[in-house]
């Protein structure tokens, strides 16, 4: 019981170290592992060891996933240099015509839509870039547009298949388990960004729009060009055919990416082939790195699964967990309600983070069904991903914006609260 408690003291002393930006979680991740195999009394080496089995092939734990975001920046990047990602939002502006609010809502479809397969704040920059000044310039003041352009960022993040490939593989569920869950949070997100939406324009009434560029980017001249035709159609339908590959033949997320890039490739390809490929080329260079922070924050959760997941460390929490854990459904509600804002600044809560030891130990203890927990965690790391003044996507839109990261997302933490809390009380429903 002793071990147990001090392995959740030094937790949160961590979380409150990231919580100050005293510690990156990049060095924060591996440094808890290491401390925990300390703590459980882990030998240095062997098959058990803090070397070999904690930092070793922890790094390589998740590899399947890293590596799997690393392709969705590269074809993220593709379709920024083809100019698809312009024109699927371009296209869904012109749609909403001298009406702010369906350009409003288009604009919150497409960017929903693009992020199903577009990750990484490469690509959020890239996208963001286009659509927060047309918020801006609609009317949508500066707080709101960012927190808007971020509910539909999250909401498309839930169906991403990197995403959903990482909770895979540190729950060990099934692609056909969790596909359920993914699709239950992105259709509430999609609620959450339309009401939001729909209340921001209600609050601060239809202004007068297009009264400045709808682009205010400087090098508008330097933005690729417009994809035109039917392959330039099937090029903007990429996030669909990435999405649907993986929903219904439930395939490896690195090889759905690939086909994507080759998918968009074919469509884009434009007989140029000496520039076309140095395009290419460099959209690797670029993608990759821009999906290296999340690369490397994959390497630390997968040093920290493997040292939670160690026999030794299980035995000698096994006491500690069995108390804290739920039993029933009604107790699973009440505990992750009250605690999901835990999953801000990396929390406990937060699988992408210090969250992946917690669930996993958790899952050892086998009172929840592990399908529950892992639906449960998932939806408690939705709201990080909208709203944590951390995350390098909240800190670009803010800062775009001219706002400082905390005071732009203290008007949504309390309705993402509420939302978490029902998305958990829906899908303990559907799953336990």
């Amino acid at each position: 019981m002793i071990t147990g408690i001090t392995i959740i003291v030094v937790f949160f002393v961590f979380a409150v170290l990231m919580m100050t930006r005293k510690i990156p979680a990049l060095l924060a991740l591996p440094f808890m592992a290491i401390i925990f195999g300390i703590i459980a009394g882990l030998s240095l080496t062997g098959d058990e060891g803090i070397i070999d089995f904690v930092v070793v092939n922890g790094a390589l734990r998740l590899a399947s996933t890293y590596v799997a975001i690393l392709f969705s920046c590269w074809l993220a990047q593709i379709m920024y240099r083809t100019g698809v990602t312009d024109t699927i939002i371009k296209k869904a502006a012109e749609l909403g015509g001298d009406k702010p609010l369906i350009v409003a809502l288009a604009l919150s479809a497409v960017t929903i839509f693009l992020f199903t397969t577009l990750h990484g704040t490469g690509a959020v920059a890239m996208v963001g870039t286009i659509v927060l000044p047309i918020f801006l310039t609609i009317g949508i003041p500066a707080r709101e547009s960012s927190n808007l352009y971020l509910a539909a960022v999250s909401a498309g993040y839930t169906l991403n298949p990197a995403n959903i490939s990482a909770l895979l593989n540190v729950s060990g569920c099934s692609a056909a388990e969790l596909n359920l869950c993914a699709i239950v949070l992105t259709v509430g997100g999609c609620i959450f960004t339309l009401l939001y939406c729909i209340w921001v324009f209600k609050r601060y009434g239809k202004k007068a729009a297009f009264s400045a560029s709808a682009n205010t980017d400087e090098n508008e001249e330097q933005r690729p060009t417009m994809v035109k035709g039917v392959r330039g159609f099937l090029a903007c339908m990429t996030p669909f055919i990435v999405v649907a590959i993986t929903l219904i033949f439930k395939i490896n997320a690195l090889a759905v990416f690939f086909i994507g890039v080759l998918w968009i490739m074919i469509m884009t390809f434009n007989g140029k082939w000496s520039s076309y490929v140095s395009m290419i080329v460099q959209s690797f260079y670029e993608g990759f790195k821009e999906g290296a922070p999340a690369a490397g924050l994959m390497m630390g959760i997968g040093m920290l699964l493997n040292a939670v997941a160690a026999p030794t460390m299980q035995t000698v929490i096994a006491p500690f967990m069995t108390a804290i854990t739920p039993t029933t459904a009604i107790g699973l509600i009440i505990f992750a309600s009250l605690l999901c804002p835990l999953s801000l600044y990396r929390g406990p809560f937060n699988f992408m983070g210090l969250g992946a030891g917690l669930m996993v130990s958790m899952m050892a203890v086998g009172s929840i069904p592990t399908a529950v927990l892992a639906a449960v965690f998932y939806a408690a790391s939705r709201w990080p991903s909208q709203a944590c003044p951390t995350a390098t996507q909240v800190v670009w839109s803010a800062n775009f914006v001219g706002l400082d990261p905390v005071s732009s997302t203290n008007q949504v933490q309390i309705v993402n609260w509420i939302f978490t809390a029902i998305t958990i009380v829906v899908l303990t429903i559907l799953y336990f």
